[in-house]
């Protein structure tokens, strides 16, 4: 019982280690990012965490996501809601284009809020962080969360039916942190604007 107990720690710990690195398939689209994020924010916004993003979504690998909605890319953006948002603009946002690193700091850029974590959260989950922020009459990640109410959510489908479900309180909550934390790893200066 304890060896399997030990076991089970161990690549708990390894698996946190593996990923505890920057990856080099973010490292590549880092100069694409940065360019975008200095279009649509400022030369001098941490665009970093625009790669943690990246990071927490895909690895930075160009993928289609198995969440049912057909999410694509970098940075998972999802044509069946944001179309008629970027595709008057950005035509090859869908394709691995410099149109996707665009369209994904446009749209961004459209739920900018400080501190940044709410608008990584507003990515992630929509409006929803802003009304538990407003019940908690607070901006603190810790109040905010402590307001949270919402349901499971299917995070695979395999095109038939649902094979995984997860609370949603959770996911949002956790991309925030996942998203400062990696972005860490591709950090070349220093914060300008607040992120927690």
């Amino acid at each position: 019982m304890f060896m399997l107990f030990f076991f089970s720690l161990l690549l708990l710990w390894l698996s946190f280690s593996v990923n505890a690195q920057p990856l080099e398939a973010c490292i590549r689209i880092a100069d694409k990012t940065k360019l975008a994020t200095a279009r649509y924010f400022a030369s001098d916004f941490p665009y970093w965490y625009n790669i943690g993003l990246a990071h927490t979504e895909t690895k930075c690998r160009f993928v289609i996501s198995k969440d049912g909605h057909g999410s694509i890319g970098y940075f998972q953006l999802t044509p069946k809601f944001l179309d008629p948002l970027l595709r008057p603009y950005f035509p090859k946002y869908t394709e691995n284009h410099l149109d996707h690193f665009y369209a994904f700091a446009y749209y961004l850029r459209t739920l900018y809020k400080e501190p940044l974590w709410i608008m990584y959260q507003r990515y992630n989950g929509g409006n929803l962080v802003l009304r538990e922020c407003q019940r908690a009459g607070s901006l603190k990640w810790e109040d905010c969360k402590a307001q949270c109410r919402r349901k499971d959510v299917c995070v695979w489908f395999d095109g038939v039916s649902c094979k995984q479900y997860r609370n949603a309180c959770d996911i949002n909550y956790s991309y925030s942190k996942k998203v400062y934390q990696y972005g860490q790893y591709y950090r070349t200066g220093q914060d300008k604007m607040k992120f927690w």
